[in-house]
C-alpha cells in the first residue's frame, strides 16, 4: 500500500478516535452530572424538607442523552447481543452475505428511526419541559445523535467482522 493510499484512512481513524473519545466524555460528565442532581434532590428533600424542582428534570435530560450515547459505546465494545453461532459456522462467502444482510437491515432501520426522531424534534419545537420550561427538541435531539453514534459503531463492528471474521473460516 503506498502512502498517499493510507492517508484518508489514518484521518478516518483519527476522526473516529475523536468521536470515541468526545462521546465517551460525554457520557461521563452527564452519568456525574445526573448522580450529583439526584443526591441534590435527595438531599434537598430529606435534609432541609424542600423539594428543588429542576434536579429531577435536568436528571432525567442527562439520563437520556447518557443511554442513547452510551448505546453506541456498547455497540462498540459489543456488549449488545448477539446471536452468531449460525453465521460463524458457515463458509466465509456465506458470512460475507451474511454481514450485508445485516448491514442493510441496519441501515434502514437506523434511516427509519432517526427520519422519525427528527418528527420528533419538530414537534419539541413548539413544547417546553415543566420547570424549566426548555425547549424539548433539546433531549429529542438525543435520538438522532445517538442512533447515528449507535450506526457507526454497527456498521465500523460490520466492517471488522468483514474483516477478521470471516478470514478465518469456520472454527
Amino acid at each position: 500500500m503506498t502512502r498517499g493510499s493510507s492517508e484518508p484512512l489514518s484521518a478516518l481513524r483519527l476522526v473516529v478516535s475523536t468521536i470515541r473519545r468526545l462521546v465517551a466524555g460525554l457520557v461521563l460528565l452527564f452519568f456525574i452530572y445526573m448522580t450529583v442532581a439526584v443526591l441534590l434532590q435527595v438531599g434537598g428533600r430529606y435534609l432541609f424538607d424542600y423539594a428543588i424542582d429542576w434536579t429531577a428534570e435536568t436528571a432525567t435530560f442527562a439520563q437520556i442523552w447518557m443511554v442513547f450515547l452510551a448505546a453506541g459505546i456498547a455497540m462498540r465494545d459489543r456488549l449488545h447481543v448477539s446471536v452468531d453461532v449460525l453465521t460463524d459456522l458457515a463458509p466465509p462467502a456465506l458470512q460475507r452475505g451474511f454481514i450485508v444482510i445485516v448491514a442493510a437491515a441496519s441501515a434502514w432501520f437506523f434511516w427509519q428511526a432517526i427520519v422519525g426522531s427528527l418528527a420528533l424534534i419538530n414537534i419539541g419545537k413548539i413544547q417546553t419541559s415543566p420547570v424549566l420550561q426548555v425547549p424539548m427538541w433539546i433531549p429529542y435531539l438525543s435520538l438522532p445523535v445517538g442512533l447515528v453514534y449507535f450506526g457507526l459503531e454497527l456498521m465500523l463492528a460490520l466492517a471488522a467482522k468483514w474483516r477478521a471474521d470471516v478470514a478465518e473460516g469456520p472454527s
